[in-house]
């Protein structure tokens, strides 16, 4: 037939099923492809906003050759990956693995198909390509990225999971950008298809992600990868800063007896605070605010009046803010006690933070404040810290990466930690418990309370995970670089963190954390708010725990960020943060 190619070369091309090869095919694919036009057939899609992509059904020629490939795959060993932006599980670059179909298939896409997408979409290619195999179990995901980094032109996805359907999560989500060129909504959403390649040219603005699993029953298995090509010159854009919104102290005074527990105003016990925050750079103190007061704040929480705003880019953060001018009328109050020169004060008493303004104004502490509403979607990335407008650091075409939540970097943590200092704070702990005006522990005696919080939170809970967090940072160490051709970390995507300008940090100034969190009864323990240095692979600095009506009080310097966890499809109600920070000048 007229729009065949001979029959040897149907032949050579036979992992591919044969109507790819048509002219007929083609010829209606490029059509589309290049006029930006939308098609859906019974073999292929072609997407044209927010940016192309294309979904091909039935692309494994027969049902045999998957079966031989996913069994083949089940001998590869596979690596956990879990960082801020996804948790699933990888193999490593196919190319290394020597298996008969895996071989096949690989040599295939890197003369075949790679013949076909430089034909038909008109992109250079160098027949070079990166193929890996990726599974997500109930709860993983990956979050919003572009992809565009170094010489990756068309990002390719071969689905392997049969029955998938919507219910099950997993669908490839497309982002649409504001004017700004930053990631917005998802607009468009791929479920994955049993023996389909989707595949997409590799953009600015291709931003895209692999939503939560949400079937504790199935696997979303898939090949995955890149075609890459001549690298291209890049013109960058800057990335417009989130608008920080810094508040003065208010002048009125403030009656905190109203509002906080009797025995977190008491000297012995700021006394203690001031200690406990000297020591750790970290405080976090139970029941914090009245019982009663507690419970009306929370239930005008769930108010209807409250306007809620979504606050983005997707690439750095989602989770909603209120708007404070419609908060009930205790809830407004509260939340402007934190904006209070009273307030300032008793923060200073807490930590000896330089937050009242001197008569001579040489001093002009400001702080900023959100009440946010989580549920289940919600998330911050590290690089919300890193909004420096800067271009990424290439080394040999190469972004700088630091994976912070390796397990590698967990355990260089875990071991790195001194032995001795863990010692001496159990011993202190119970030194101080086992004094002898506090051999038993009396919870209506406030001092032992607050005492015993503390020894509870670093000794049985382990919440600091390395050396406390000083005002002066250690040495950074020395940057790991990720190969632009290495597919471990992503379905489709790989994620890079933006580099952080070194500052000196004896000029940097000191910063307050202070957090108070509502409704988390319901919000699992891993559902944690962590404290990381992006210039470092230290780990977790401090992890703060999910719990009603504590008081959290973390002293850091700027080059810390503050890092709230993806929280899975379990979590099925909101939960509020009130999070304050402050600044001395």
């Amino acid at each position: 037939m007229a729009d065949r190619e001979p029959q040897q070369k149907r032949k050579k091309q036979s992992v591919i099923s044969d109507f790819l090869y048509s002219a007929k095919f083609q010829k209606l694919f490029s059509e589309h492809w290049h006029n930006r036009t939308d098609i859906k057939t019974d073999n292929f899609e072609v997407i044209s906003k927010p940016f192309r992509v294309c979904r091909i059904s039935n692309f494994i020629c027969n049902e045999e050759l998957m079966d031989e490939i996913k069994n083949e795959l089940l001998d590869v060993r596979i690596k956990r990956n879990c960082i801020d932006l996804y948790q699933f599980e990888q193999t490593e670059d196919l190319i290394t693995v020597d298996r008969e179909f895996l071989n096949l298939l690989y040599m295939t896409f890197e003369s075949d198909l790679s013949e076909w997408m430089e034909r038909n979409t008109k992109i250079r290619l160098s027949k070079k390509i990166s193929m890996s195999s990726s599974c997500y179990y109930d709860t993983d995901y990956l979050l919003c990225h572009d992809d565009n980094m170094g010489d990756r032109k068309i990002a390719f996805v071969l689905y392997l999971s049969k029955d998938w359907t919507e219910d099950d999560g997993g669908a490839l989500d497309l982002f649409d950008t504001d004017e700004n060129n930053l990631p917005r909504n998802v607009v468009k959403s791929l479920i994955p298809e049993y023996n389909s390649l989707v595949f997409f040219e590799v953009l600015e603005n291709s931003f895209h992600q692999v939503a939560e699993i949400k079937s504790p029953n199935k696997s979303r298995w898939s090949i995955n990868g890149w075609f890459h090509g001549p690298l291209r010159p890049r013109v960058w854009r800057p990335r417009t800063e989130i608008l920080s919104n810094y508040i003065d102290p208010t002048p009125e005074s403030v009656d905190l007896d109203y509002w906080i527990s009797q025995c977190y105003l008491f000297p012995k016990i700021i006394k203690q605070i001031h200690e406990d925050v000297e020591r750790n750079s970290y405080t976090f103190l139970s029941d914090y605010l009245k019982d009663e007061i507690y419970a009306t704040l929370r239930t005008d929480l769930a108010s209807d009046s409250i306007v809620w705003k979504k606050v983005g880019p997707a690439d750095i953060r989602n989770y909603e803010v209120a708007d404070e001018e419609t908060l009930p009328d205790v809830l407004k109050k509260f939340y402007n006690m934190f904006k209070s020169t009273t307030m300032f004060q008793l923060l200073k008493d807490y930590t000896e933070l330089d937050l009242v303004v001197s008569e001579e104004e040489v001093t002009k502490p400001r702080m900023q404040i959100e009440l946010q509403r989580w549920t289940s979607g919600c998330y911050t990335l590290i690089c919300d810290k890193l909004l420096d407008n800067e271009p990424y650091t290439y080394v040999n075409d190469e972004k700088c990466y630091s994976n912070i939540y390796s397990s590698d970097s967990e355990e260089n943590a875990s071991n790195n930690s001194n032995d001795d200092d863990k010692n001496n704070t159990t011993s202190e702990c119970n030194t101080s418990l086992s004094s002898p005006e506090q051999k038993e522990f009396d919870e209506n005696d406030p001092l032992q309370k607050i005492i015993h919080s503390r020894c509870a939170r670093t000794v049985s809970k382990n919440l600091l995970m390395s050396s406390p967090i000083k005002l002066k940072a250690s040495s950074p160490q020395k940057p790991k670089y990720r190969d632009t051709d290495d597919s471990d970390v992503s379905d489709i995507g790989d994620y890079l963190s933006d580099p952080v300008e070194c500052s000196d940090p004896e000029k940097e100034p000191g910063v307050l954390d202070v957090i108070i969190q509502f409704n988390t009864g319901h919000v699992s323990e891993e559902h944690t708010i962590d404290y990381v240095n992006p210039k470092e692979q230290d780990g977790v600095l401090i992890e703060v725990p999910s719990k009603d009506n504590h008081l959290c009080l973390v002293f850091k310097n700027v080059s810390v960020t503050r890092l709230h966890k993806y929280v899975n499809h379990y979590c099925t109600d909101y939960f509020y943060n009130l999070i304050c920070t402050y600044y001395e000048d």
